[in-house]
């Protein structure tokens, strides 16, 4: 027996021009192109100011966690540096490290070490780059309102940063199980701030 060949499926036509439109379905295009912006509107996050967590957070979500963040604008050492920019009360350029902050950071001519501006311009060596990020942090968490939420990094959690990274291991423990080395501290200061 011979083979009989196979029939070609036909082409369905999808003209539908002859066809009047249909007002439930021209709503359900409408809609649906209103739920982006919509949905955008109740996810987006600020433009402006860097979403941060806690330290302790930041290990354990990978800063990837909804719900965790608050909006952090905080400055980087070079803009607290600026002889234009306006420092938060108490501190001022003046101010000594080492009567904020204990280890005492570096040898100094003065006997309370290095101005806070000081340090701030002090950008060779690792612990250096500690010691620049803690000052900005703690700038930014002495404003009113604060650039960096105190709920966020506070004054005791900088002040326990530079103690336990410089004067005790070495490193930082944000959690349990969890040890930043001073890169990896300096990573985590950076992001909580939008300007360098």
């Amino acid at each position: 027996m011979a083979e009989q060949p196979k029939a070609r499926p036909t082409a369905v036509s999808t003209d539908n021009r002859d066809k009047p439109s249909s007002p439930t379905r021209r709503r359900w295009l409408q809609a649906g192109l209103s739920a982006p912006p919509v949905l955008m509107t109740v996810i987006s996050r600020p433009v402006l100011a860097a979403q941060c967590v806690p330290p302790s957070a930041y290990v354990s979500l990978g800063a990837s966690a909804p719900g965790m963040y608050a909006a952090c604008g905080g400055n980087g050492p070079q803009t607290w540096s600026n002889p234009n920019t306006v420092w938060p009360s108490p501190y001022t350029r003046e101010r000594h490290f080492n009567r904020i902050f204990a280890p005492p950071a570096f040898s100094s001519p003065s006997p309370h070490g290095p101005t806070l501006l000081a340090v701030l311009e002090n950008s060779s060596g690792i612990y250096n780059d500690v010691a620049r990020y803690v000052v900005a942090a703690l700038l930014n968490s002495a404003g009113s309102p604060p650039l960096v939420p105190t709920s966020i990094l506070g004054l005791p959690t900088i002040k326990h940063i530079w103690t336990e990274s410089v004067g005790g291991i070495g490193s930082f423990t944000p959690s349990r199980g969890a040890s930043w080395s001073p890169a990896e501290i300096v990573d985590y200061l950076k992001s909580t701030m939008t300007q360098p």
